[in-house]
């Protein structure tokens, strides 16, 4: 925009590069090389479409990425290609304003709150979470049999699920447990999870019973988790799962 004169001439490659000419890309270039001087730049360049950059209008850098080392590509917009791309953003912009109730100056700091409050909030729906998993829990304890605990538990997410099984046995008298539900967004999901001093991997509880609602899954040896789509074989999975806990060494 400050539509600085460009002036293209011929001269040796040695003028050139005393001169401040930058050559770009290790190119190889013959005794006679083309200069393009625009303002402060001065490249070696085999052609240009401009007599002064005022002609380019203005340039907006979109995108730059990383293409091997030491070389980084960079994509813009210019002229009314770029007018066209900033108004777009001012918008964006605008319509962000919009949706959380402030305006374009104060956006930035209403949404750095927005996200603090989502992050609280977040914080407080874990911790509820984890206490209503040790109330599941003591429920579930006081129905062990010889130790082992497999329930059915619909409407959990798998890392809810995994959170509540692990919260189970962690009660001394437990030597295993295994979870299975529903998810929210309808598919099985499966937990196993052993106590001190149990040998089996977690993982055998709940093999078969994955294969039976159609999945699979793994971890390491003291818990495992799997999932299924198959939701109406999973009471059956879950007796499996019965049967291989009663194995337990």
């Amino acid at each position: 925009l400050a539509n600085a004169k460009v002036d293209a001439y011929e001269t040796s490659k040695d003028e050139a590069t005393a001169a401040g000419a930058i050559a770009f890309f290790g190119d190889k270039y013959g005794e006679i090389v083309r200069v393009l001087k625009a303002g402060a730049s001065v490249e070696l360049c085999g052609g240009t479409h401009v007599s002064a950059t005022g002609d380019i209008g203005l340039i907006k850098i979109v995108q730059e990425s990383s293409i091997g080392s030491n070389l980084r590509r960079i994509e813009a917009v210019t002229g009314l290609n770029s007018v066209e791309y900033v108004s777009t953003l001012l918008n964006q912009v605008n319509v962000a304003s919009e949706m959380l109730s402030t305006n374009s100056e104060a956006l930035i700091e209403t949404l750095a709150r927005k996200i603090a409050e989502v992050k609280e909030l977040g914080d407080e729906i874990k911790s509820l979470r984890s206490a209503s998993a040790r109330a599941r829990a003591g429920e579930m304890i006081l129905k062990n049999k010889n130790g082992v605990v497999v329930e059915r538990v619909d409407g959990l997410a798998p890392a809810d699920l995994r959170e509540l099984a692990i919260a189970v046995r962690l009660n001394p008298v437990i030597r295993a447990v295994v979870l299975g539900g529903i998810t929210p967004t309808g598919g099985v999901a499966l937990v196993a999870a052993t106590g001190a001093g149990v040998k089996t991997p977690a993982g055998e509880l709940i093999a078969q019973a994955a294969k039976k609602v159609g999945g699979g899954g793994g971890g390491k040896g003291d818990i495992a988790t799997a999932g299924g789509k198959i939701v109406e074989a999973l009471d059956e999975a879950l007796k499996l799962s019965m049967l291989a806990a009663a194995e337990i060494v």
